[in-house]
């Protein structure tokens, strides 16, 4: 039964083309029915030479029927193999694109607690399992078995014992496969955790090169990569193929035992005239198309075991509820930007608030500067405004409206976010500006990079807006990524903006020109500063400090310089002389 559903979950896949399906299904019984009939014809045509008075038109005509068969069954086969084979190409396809269209509905939540790298391994093991199950034991393997089954039914009419011998051996091998497949199957469920494992801690130790050298570190991470890779996963991968050893040993003697025992009963049936030379030829050629299918059973039988297991993997992330975009939610026409939070609580878990009883006023156009230690909440604060978490309690309003009931696609469109840290993707210039604005012209977008300042070094490129940036921006500047973030934020033309210290890392250069665009891409909106450096929020409208994921204290600079409390500490420590 547990076969059955999953081979359900293969069908989900492929019922999306269903004509394609039955095509091939045509082919492949096609296939398989004339490729058990020919050792029928072979047969028939051993006894008819075993006589001396034979027709020799009728020999030459079953000769020109087989090889008409032959061909028209080679023909079908190869249909279905390739066919087959771009079956599987698209269904992998589309697990592909349905789960990372899904994923990327997912709440910011999951994506901050989940590893992308770890997820996007799953998707493709996936990808490359339902791709080989399809092609390899759906249009494959189970036509070979259906020819199996069509070839016995043709030996059963013809010889009932020995269709019955060869019946049992079928079974037989089939049990003795399976029952020593689980423990292979299990195994190579730790094999592919244990090969992770290790991969990641070799990756680890690459990634960090200079600490290890920096450490004269070399023999320990020598020591532990000996140690992973020939004692973990050298052990595990010695228990596999002792396991496989010992299945491919019994396979072999349980089948020519079978064999010879059935052989010898034909020897002794065709001795007594109960069957003539051409059946003992027909059965032998039956057990051979017998024997086919079974010997690679094990091994379909495992890959599609642990194939539909990272698929199942894969079905548990698409289960998982998307965003709530809220369709129906309101879209405001006319917007000022008053952003107010009230009584608002937010935390993962109802024992642990991250953030309690926030209570503060955006007026339109304010720039609010968000300060304190790290851990307190300034992030998840900011988070709240673009709806990534849900508060637990309280509300936070947009010119008066409760964000919750805003359309969610709408109430992110009018929100820009410059990170302190840049993730660029590996494309064009361009299309890196142009994801601020998806179908913005190119004319709006060297409007943005003059505005960021960002054309000056655009300009200069050899490809100027098609030049690639590299993954994550690599072939860039910090100060140029920055220019680009901020271009890319221009392009959108936001009502609300929110900065996490922009111009923390830069040079002292690249910072004029980073603050400057920065300036004009704050002017006319409200302005949310994540703030590190305390020299950058001198300017700002009104400061939160947060403790404990609490605001102990909100005015401006001067005010909080005056009052002496939590500000004034923070801001004496950096500036202590």
């Amino acid at each position: 039964m547990e076969a059955l559903g999953e081979f359900k979950i293969i069908w989900g896949y492929l019922k999306k083309y269903k004509k394609e399906v039955r095509k091939l299904a045509v082919f492949a019984v096609a296939s398989s029915a004339i490729t058990a009939v020919i050792p029928y014809i072979y047969g028939r045509l051993v006894d008819l030479v075993s006589v001396q008075a034979f027709e020799l038109n009728f020999i030459f005509a079953l000769l020109g029927i087989w090889l008409l068969m032959s061909i028209v069954s080679s023909l079908f086969t190869k249909i279905v193999d390739q066919r087959g084979s771009f079956l599987g190409a698209d269904i992998s396809n589309d697990l592909v694109c349905e789960t990372a269209e899904h994923i990327i509905a997912l709440p910011m939540r999951f994506h901050k607690e989940k590893s992308i790298g770890n997820i996007f391994s799953k998707i493709e093991r996936s990808a490359s399992n339902l791709r080989r199950i399809t092609h390899q034991i759906v249009f494959w393997s189970l036509p070979q078995f259906l020819t199996v089954f069509i070839g016995l039914l043709i030996l059963f009419l013809a010889e009932p014992l020995l269709a019955l011998a060869a019946i049992l051996l079928f079974l037989g091998y089939i049990a003795i496969t399976l029952y020593k497949t689980n423990p292979i199957i299990a195994t190579q469920k730790k094999l592919n955790q244990t090969s992770e494992n290790v991969a990641g801690n070799l990756s680890d130790g690459l990634l960090n090169i200079h600490t290890i050298q920096s450490s004269a570190a070399e023999d320990f991470q020598k020591a532990r990569t000996e140690k992973d890779y020939h004692e973990k996963l050298g052990g595990v991968f010695k228990d596999y193929f002792q396991l496989w050893a010992s299945l491919s040993f019994w396979q072999d003697i349980f089948f020519s035992l079978g064999f010879l025992g059935i052989f010898s009963l034909s020897l002794f049936l065709l001795r007594d005239n109960l069957i003539t030379p051409g059946k003992l030829v027909m059965f032998l050629g039956y057990l051979n198309i017998l024997y086919a299918p079974l010997s690679n059973l094990a091994w379909q039988w495992e890959h599609f075991k642990t194939g539909i297991t990272t698929i199942k993997r894969v079905r548990e992330l698409v289960a998982i509820k998307p965003e709530n975009y809220n369709p129906k939610g309101k879209i405001l026409e006319r917007m000022a930007g008053k952003i107010e939070f009230k009584n608002t609580e937010f935390g993962y878990r109802k024992s642990r608030l991250i953030l309690t009883n926030i209570n503060f006023i955006a007026e339109p156009g304010q720039k609010i500067a968000i300060v304190g230690g790290s851990g307190e909440g300034k992030t998840t604060l900011v988070d709240l405004i673009s709806l990534y978490f849900v508060p637990t309690k309280g509300k936070i309003l947009l010119d008066g409206t409760d964000i919750r009931k805003i359309n969610l696609r709408f109430l992110r469109k009018i929100i820009a976010y410059v990170p302190q840290e840049i993730i660029l993707f590996n494309d064009t210039i361009k299309n890196n500006i142009r994801y601020g604005k998806p179908g913005a012209t190119d004319a709006e977008i060297k409007q943005a990079a003059m505005a960021s300042y960002a054309a000056r070094f655009i300009e200069k490129l050899p490809k100027k807006y098609d030049q690639l940036v590299g993954e994550r921006g690599v072939k860039l500047s910090g100060g140029q990524k920055q220019r680009l973030a901020i271009a890319r934020a221009l392009i959108r033309n936001p009502k609300i903006l929110i900065l996490d210290e922009a111009t923390s890392s830069l040079d002292v250069e690249s910072e004029k020109l980073v603050q400057e665009a920065l300036e004009k891409l704050i002017k006319g909106r409200t302005t949310f500063i994540i703030a590190h450096r305390l020299s950058t929020v001198r300017s700002a409208d009104k400061i939160l400090v947060l403790e404990k994921g609490r605001i102990v204290e909100q005015g401006t600079h001067q005010e909080l310089i005056k009052n002496k409390g939590a500000y004034f500490k923070f801001y004496s420590l950096q500036f202590q002389t």
